[in-house]
């Protein structure tokens, strides 16, 4: 949008017909007072309140399977898991309140009366199963006569609940079930119930009225003997809408919602699973329809900016200075890699009328391939096309492209979904970016820069390049936070990951660099319908797509550069969990907690960004096939890698808006003067921040930044100030430094007790000051250690960090500060040994400093030259135990490890791995939990047999290596791979990575082949074990 400072009026777009201006609205505001009167008909809004998993109840997975049962027949369900969601505040947000937990405390007075006054006030309750145990540890007779009683005791047993009111709303036309439960008996029994279900003589399911509101409550559920029921699904719906009135509220009724109509799959019927979604495909709908199947927090709404025609195969979305929107549309994708005749197209759209929805499409550059970003600049746009990264620039002002530069070339492209992505401006003035595991061979500079999946940065000019740090798997996300620090996601495994250190740091002392650090523990998702495929892991990100971080004032605080916003377009979901820093560290939890969800099988979101309105905007790819593979046998792959599939929607797209319901959008703010770039230093909003700071960063000097950056109040303009002085000239480490060292909140913040000292005027004596300094934030450390590292060889610097080592006990608890000490310790290693070797000490050495020494003497053992002769005279002279380790790595043959000479087969089989990189990963380590490791294998480098029968059949966990336990499913490979394949991929990982075995020939897979071929499911460790022993 154009002119922000108008209030949109949200009037549909005559070209999009009915479709372009259709808003759904997850809460109307009601009071709690008054009978709900909806102006249109909406989606009922639930709120389950759950618990810890105890006694087999497991509420957080009893919520995800209510929400994947009833979210197809418009009923949201959001969840929380701690008595604190009952406010007043939060409880008025939804229709129903649902219980089912183990929660036996809370606050009466507050909590409580809460709970009391939604229901009293027209609020529904469905109470189940352990919900009559909760409370009873509280002084809280009220909510036993809120439920109808409380539960005594229980025994167990399979059994059918008898109807005893058949009339009643709720039972009328249901059958029941049989099933295994618990078979409660309760006490304190109400004279206020409608009973409807009884076990033998005791009351089993009921429902009572309290005040205005409806309860129902049902002893069923103890676990997924009930919960997997669609007969108990059904209950659970129809006491939702009978406790919501249904009979006087026109909510949104499954019969009013589209029907689903479905079409055979155009790839091969798969004779294992014959039904589900990779069978059949469901029909595309219009998006007025689709959006009737979306789910959106309460209090927000989504409205549609544009559809096909004006987009389609939307993969990437930004925007420019004015506020427009850039897509990428990709055709060519997945298959026409080199394509004669390439498709993708970057195109503009503008809402001129401000009505919230496009009116204006430019395509302003086509004839692109394999177009995944694309990034505004000053006169163009850089964008990925093909193998190179390009400015295309438009030197006339038309919004079409009229020259094309190539920054640099090197973009791998055996694996289409594995490219460059997620182009976007650093706080440092260099452009960042990711990539999968097809790589980059990038040369700049005559510098030659390799790399598999990681992230990596590039001056605008295409002048310098670095890989910053490598990454778990298949990258596709990638984000900072307010503070700039450098966050993002790998497809699977890794759904949130922070830059822990930069590689350049470790190469520095002839090391290799450590992977980003893991933020999230394995967390499963919370979508709203079943209809969805993935590959593993199963119910967890497996396709994690981006990872904006919320940086704007229009969502409640709540949000507030705190919550991550991960795609996952297989669910047809976008994740929104909490992330949180501790220290030097980052954590990423609460994935059930979407910003969208949809019951649509064609809703694939690719992409989710804060706009410059302070709407988060959704590029929703909009397509049936999703993935890149679905790695089934019958399917067949083509180039890139990818499946073959004339289900590959070439005709559809959308792009979408979501934000907290009446809220108006951020203003836009005038740039084009440096005062009014100055004024926008304290935006709301960090896209306009960065906007300003770029424009101050090239409109101003250095030194004038910092005088101005000294005298303003404002936390916000002061970083971005001093950044702006840096730009170019530092990190993406360095720059959220500065912040974390200075402070940063809200704009009014108060001014650091440290005084403000320019990025180019720092000494060493001041970065070892930061470093050594315990009162001051991790991060700041962190970066002034790794200061220190870029430093030149110090023997004074490394009797100051031993010196802090052995002061600063806790200094291990900061993994990543006591990694950055590490480090400058082995780049300053003569100081450092000298003092210890003074000190005569053999005895006991903590856990970190041990570490130190070990790392210290390899790279004296690698170097011999990075310590003085003096030293080494000292160390003859001396009986210690580190004196004899010092002069033995001085005097050592320098290690080398010889690469590998690889075989024809071996070579071939370097392609062929592909298909099983994204599991077991570039360097053959697997993924931790789920897929085992390559490297040094025993089931790899054993016989023959065993590995070629895991190829061709595949591998189901659980089964163990190396000690450790992992789950994962490995498909079988054998309609994939020919006998020849299967012999060079097992060449090549039985070669590379220190691997040694014996080479195989395709006769030898052929025998086996045929040994098995009756086989049709995937080998468990007991069938492959010898004799019961478990595989290593």
């Amino acid at each position: 949008m154009t002119n922000p400072s108008k209030t949109a009026r949200f009037a549909p777009l005559a070209l999009l017909a009915l479709c372009a201006g259709f808003v759904v609205q997850a809460f109307i505001p009601l009071s709690l007072g008054e009978e709900k009167n909806l102006e249109a008909s909406r989606r009922i809004e639930v709120l389950f309140l759950g618990s810890k998993n105890l006694f087999n109840h497991d509420p957080p997975s009893r919520f995800r399977v209510l929400r994947e049962a009833l979210g197809p027949k418009a009923v949201n369900i959001t969840y929380a898991n701690t008595v604190e969601a009952l406010t007043k505040e939060n409880l008025a947000q939804y229709d129903v309140l649902l219980i089912f937990a183990n929660l036996y405390e809370l606050d009466v007075k507050t909590q409580g009366q809460a709970l009391l006054d939604f229901a009293r006030k027209g609020g529904g309750c469905v109470l189940l199963h352990c919900a009559a145990a909760c409370f009873r540890d509280s002084d809280f007779p009220e909510y036993v006569d809120l439920l109808g009683a409380q539960f005594k005791s229980h025994g167990k047993g399979v059994f059918r609940a008898r109807i005893v009111n058949q009339d009643h709303p709720v039972m009328k036309g249901w059958k029941g079930f049989e099933c295994w439960d618990e078979t409660y008996e309760h006490k304190r029994h109400g004279k206020d119930r409608i009973i409807l279900q009884k076990r033998d003589d005791e009351p089993w399911s009921w429902v009572k009225t309290y005040g205005k509101g409806r309860v129902f409550y049902t002893a069923s559920g103890h676990d997924h003997r009930c919960w997997n029921l669609p007969e108990y699904h059904d209950l659970i719906h129809r006491a939702i809408r009978w406790t919501a009135k249904d009979d006087k509220v026109s909510w949104l009724s499954p019969h009013q919602l589209p029907t689903l109509r479905y079409r055979r799959a155009a790839a091969p019927k798969d004779p294992k699973n014959p039904v589900g979604p990779l069978n059949q495909i469901q029909n595309p709908l219009t998006p007025s329809d689709s959006l009737k199947l979306a789910q959106v927090p309460r209090g927000f709404e989504i409205r549609l900016f544009a559809a096909e025609p004006q987009v389609v195969n939307p993969i990437a979305i930004n925007w420019d200075h004015r506020g427009r929107l850039w897509v990428v549309e990709a055709f060519d994708y997945p298959h026409k890699v080199g394509s004669e005749t390439p498709r993708d197209r970057i195109k503009i759209l503008e809402d001129r009328d401000n009505d919230g929805v496009a009116d204006k499409v430019t395509v302003f550059a086509e004839g692109l391939n394999i177009c995944t970003s694309v990034l505004p600049v000053s006169g163009g746009a850089i964008a990925t096309d093909g193998a190179d990264m390009v400015l295309l620039k438009d030197t006339d002002g038309d919004d079409r492209v009229d020259q094309r530069e190539v920054l640099w070339s090197g973009i791998g492209l055996r694996d289409t979904h594995a490219c460059v992505s997620n182009l976007r401006h650093g706080f440092d003035g260099w452009i960042y970016a990711t990539v999968g595991y097809s790589g980059l061979d990038v040369t700049v500079g005559g510098t030659r820069h390799q790399s598999s999946q990681a992230v990596f940065r590039f001056l605008p000019d295409g002048s310098d390049f670095e890989i910053v740090q490598n990454t778990s798997n298949n990258t596709w996300g990638l984000g900072f936070t307010e503070e700039g620090d450098l966050i993002g996601s790998t497809a699977n495994g890794n759904a949130s990951w922070y830059l822990s250190i930069p590689n350049r740091h470790f190469e520095l002392v002839g090391r290799k660099g450590q992977k980003v650090a893991q933020a999230d523990e394995p967390e499963d998702l919370a979508p709203i319908t079943s209809d969805y495929f993935q590959n593993s892991p199963k119910g967890k990100h497996s396709s994690a797509a981006g990872h904006a971080v919320y940086t704007s004032r229009r969502f409640p605080k709540s949000w507030w550069n705190q919550r991550v916003l991960v795609c996952e377009p297989p669910m047809h979901l976008v994740s929104a969990p909490t992330i949180t820093r501790n220290g030097d560290r980052f954590q990423t939890t609460g994935f059930e907690h979407n910003l969208y969800a949809s019951a649509d099988a064609w809703s694939a979101p690719v992409s989710a960004e804060v706009g410059p309105d302070g709407a988060v905007w959704m590029a929703d790819w909009y397509n049936p096939i999703c993935n890149h593979n679905p790695y089934r046998d019958h399917f067949e792959r083509g180039e890139g890698n990818a499946l073959r599939s004339d289900d590959r929607d070439r005709d559809h797209g959308r792009i979408y808006r979501i934000y907290p319901t009446g809220t108006p959008d951020d203003p836009y703010p005038d740039l084009t003067s440096e005062q009014s770039a100055l004024e926008a230093l304290e935006h709301p909003n960090l896209f306009w921040r960065l906007m300003a700071q770029r424009v101050l960063a090239q409109k101003l000097e250095s030194r004038t930044l910092v005088a101005a950056a000294r005298e303003t109040s404002s936390a916000r303009a002061r970083f971005h100030l001093l950044a702006a002085s840096a730009h170019r000239e530092t990190d993406a480490t360095q720059t959220a430094a500065i912040a974390h060292r200075l402070g940063f909140g809200d704009a009014d913040e108060p001014a650091s007790k440290y005084p403000i000292v320019p990025v180019r005027s720092e000494t060493l004596k001041l970065n070892l000051e930061r470093a050594c300094d315990p009162g001051r934030n991790p991060m700041d450390r962190k970066a002034a250690a790794l200061r220190l590292v870029e430093a030149d060889p110090d023997p004074q610097l490394g009797k100051d960090l031993l010196k802090l080592v052995i002061s600063e006990p806790s200094l291990a608890r900061s993994k990543h500060l006591a990694d950055a000490i590490r480090l400058a310790v082995i780049r300053h290693p003569e100081g450092f040994l000298r003092a210890l070797l003074e000190k005569k000490q053999d005895g006991k050495v903590g856990a970190l400093l041990s570490r130190i020494i070990a790392n210290t003497l390899q790279r004296v053992r690698q170097d011999p030259e990075v310590i003085s002769d003096g030293l080494r005279l000292v160390a003859l002279q001396s009986e210690s135990t580190l004196a004899r380790q010092l002069t033995e790595a001085t005097t050592a043959p320098a290690p080398t490890t010889p690469s590998p000479s690889l075989s024809s087969s071996a070579q071939r089989g370097q392609q062929v791995y592909l298909a099983c990189v994204a599991c077991h990963q570039p360097d053959g380590k697997g993924l931790p939990g789920a897929f085992p490791p390559l490297v040094g294998s025993k089931r790899l480098l054993g016989p023959a047999d065993l590995p070629t029968r895991i190829i061709l059949k595949g591998l189901q966990g659980p089964l163990k290596a190396g000690g450790k336990n992992y789950n994962g499913m490995m498909p079988g490979h054998e309609n994939l791979l020919t006998d020849q394949e299967v012999a060079d991929v097992m060449n090549y990982t039985r070669t590379v990575w220190g691997n040694q075995a014996e080479e195989i020939s395709k006769e030898t897979v052929a025998a086996i082949r045929s040994s098995i071929v009756q086989r049709t499911s995937p080998w468990t460790e007991p069938e492959l074990s010898p004799k019961g022993k478990p595989l290593k």
